[in-house]
């Protein structure tokens, strides 16, 4: 069975280390980045099957990686789960507005994310 390939992107290098290792790893390969730039160099040599992003980051907000990674031929069609500790309105709607499949307000909650995450995938898998 093919590993499902998990970006996760942000700035906290020990929450994100602390999501990836969540990651079932007999099922997932779960890596992490720590910034805008590096996750769209990572995304772009080895394409995941999903991103979790953070909204706040210090070199570029995830927004921005949003919008870059969806204008990008090679990562256009990789869903993009938001996972940040912005709850407004208007940050859930920007955030599907640039083209986020899901929205998850931290702290994360590792079962509802899973679960997130399967619907997103069965459903980019009935669309093949």
């Amino acid at each position: 069975m093919k590993k499902i390939k998990v970006l996760i992107v942000d700035d906290e290098r020990p929450l994100a280390e602390l999501i990836r290792i969540n990651f079932d790893p007999a099922k997932f390969e779960a890596r992490a980045c720590y910034s805008g730039r590096d996750a769209l160099k990572e995304a772009g040599s080895d394409r995941p099957d999903l991103i979790l992003l953070d909204v706040t980051m210090g070199d570029m907000s995830g927004w921005e990686v949003l919008t870059l990674l969806k204008a990008d031929p090679k990562t256009a069609a990789v869903p993009v789960i938001m996972c940040t500790a912005l709850d407004g309105p208007e940050d859930i709607e920007q955030s599907f507005r640039r083209g986020a499949q899901s929205y998850i307000i931290k702290p994360i909650d590792f079962p509802k994310l899973m679960q997130k995450l399967s619907a997103i995938l069965d459903l980019e898998r009935l669309l093949e």
